[in-house]
């Protein structure tokens, strides 16, 4: 009735079907390097947070054993918006939905005369300049449906592309009823156009997620290039 535990100096792994390396192996020469592509597929997981090891094991006599450690999130709700634009897919791999008015069970802006506006000219502080270039002008309100009990990462993004100058337009941003970005100044932040990125971690309980932009009288309308959200389990 003991169990000895040995150590060997060799780990003990096993396969993780939802991970994969490429190259599996390979010799280096001296001060020599190696790219390692890593490809996750989560088709078939279930939402939650999963974990693994990489090992490299290798013939070095002072440090023969790596281990890189991976941490994947699935969520149990995805939602990206290119606000004022079409479908896109960014840098990272992740897919940004057309704009759309908003319908009962689904997602979109609020106030039918909310406008589109866009721009030809680079966007500074971002390589997905396209993302900026379009913008929704003066949304009361997206609202996103279906969503399950959760902590939401939410990911605003703006981008002053009207050529606005620092206290021309002010508006609140307010997220499930509290007030996240009060008297937002885009241009003000990081100039004209330029990328200004904001997140924040919000619950949700009753199965809808607000997203209010609130304009002050006397100044420039709201505007809004991109949201994403996303559940994050992990929290």
């Amino acid at each position: 009735n003991t169990v000895y535990l040995i150590e060997s100096g060799v780990p003990a792994f096993s396969d993780v079907p939802w991970l994969s390396e490429s190259p599996t192996s390979g010799v280096l020469p001296v001060n020599g390097t190696q790219q390692i592509q890593v490809t996750v597929d989560t088709t078939g997981l279930a939402p939650g947070v999963y974990t693994a090891t990489i090992f490299i094991i290798t013939n070095s006599g002072r440090q023969p054993t790596l281990s890189v450690p991976v941490r994947l999130i699935v969520p149990a709700y995805y939602q990206g918006v290119n606000a004022g634009n079409g479908p896109y897919t960014d840098l990272a791999g992740d897919s940004w939905s057309a704009d759309q008015e908003y319908a009962s069970g689904s997602w979109g802006y609020m106030n039918a005369q909310a406008r589109a506006a866009s721009t030809r000219r680079p966007i500074s502080g971002t390589e997905d300049d396209q993302l900026y270039q379009s913008a929704r002008v003066d949304p009361t309100e997206y609202r996103f449906d279906g969503l399950p009990a959760g902590v939401y990462e939410v990911d605003l993004r703006f981008a002053e592309i009207a050529g606005g100058r620092p206290g021309g337009r002010l508006h609140d941003v307010i997220i499930e009823g509290t007030l996240v970005l009060p008297a937002h100044d885009i241009a003000g932040e990081v100039g004209t156009f330029a990328a200004d990125d904001h997140v924040f971690f919000m619950p949700v309980t009753d199965g809808q997620l607000n997203i209010r932009l609130v304009d002050r009288r006397g100044y420039q309308q709201p505007i809004i290039n991109a949201i994403q959200v996303i559940e994050r389990p992990d929290r």
